[in-house]
């Protein structure tokens, strides 16, 4: 009996921490930042997608390409109950579009999940890339904050803050040291509905003396606008890239 009262109050305070497990899915989804573009050391950049309906019944999704620059294009596709679609190369293919970039906006009756793959097609070495989750509107907030940040051992630096709202978004952007002593840059943005800014090579564009740790805070004056914010850290000499998605933990 006391075995079973113990193994009973085990489930009952781990039952909290699984029911509340993060959701992607939603019946609008954004993927911050898609493209298909030269990069630099003759790279050349492009856009997998990935839509998957874990649900049933079927469902109509909706996917807009806010390019950057240039007026939104939209596409509709019907994906079948408990099932997945690949879009490979979505810029070129589903766009027609040889050299663009911006976000991407889903959107269902129902909720649906989505990532992308952005990977590097031009190097003599093979390709290299990094996934980049498709993450829920109703999950994001108004901050987006990134942290662990190396310019270390030849790592580079990209952050980015997407705007996926219909409205423009004031934002200000931090970017500071692990202990928080130090300020190396901040600014207010001015995002128009459905843009999304990266700022590339962080610590050579402003100087930020290379070391680890660093964190980048981004947040809108709005509770009621959410933000995509991400963090892209990548080696120059084998372009080895990992995606950092931005968390909102003083909202």
């Amino acid at each position: 009996m006391r075995r079973f009262f113990f193994m009973t109050m085990l489930l009952v305070f781990l039952f909290p921490a699984w029911a509340s497990a993060f959701r992607t899915g939603d019946s609008s989804v954004v993927l911050p930042i898609v493209g298909r573009f030269p990069g630099a050391g003759g790279t050349q950049w492009r856009t997998d997608v990935f839509i998957s309906n874990p649900y049933s019944p079927t469902a109509a999704v909706t996917v807009t390409f806010y390019v950057a620059g240039g007026a939104p294009i939209t596409r509709s596709f019907s994906i079948a109950p408990y099932s997945t679609i690949s879009l490979p190369d979505i810029v070129q293919n589903n766009f027609g579009m040889s050299n663009s970039s911006g976000q991407l906006l889903l959107s269902c009756s129902t909720s649906i999940e989505a990532r992308a793959r952005i990977y590097n097609a031009g190097n003599p070495a093979g390709q290299f890339g990094q996934n980049v989750p498709g993450i829920g509107l109703s999950q994001l907030s108004r901050q987006a904050y990134v942290y662990g940040l190396s310019g270390l051992a030849g790592n580079r630096v990209n952050v980015g803050i997407a705007n996926p709202n219909d409205v423009t978004v004031i934002v200000s952007m931090r970017i500071y040291d692990k202990n928080n002593n130090s300020t190396f840059h901040s600014e207010i943005l001015t995002l128009q509905p459905h843009e999304t800014r990266q700022f590339n090579d962080i610590f050579g564009t402003y100087g930020i003396p290379a070391q680890d740790g660093l964190q980048v805070q981004f947040n809108a004056g709005d509770i009621l606008t959410p933000l995509y914010g991400y963090a892209s850290e990548a080696r120059n000499d084998t372009g080895d890239a990992i995606f950092v998605f931005g968390t909102g933990p003083n909202v």
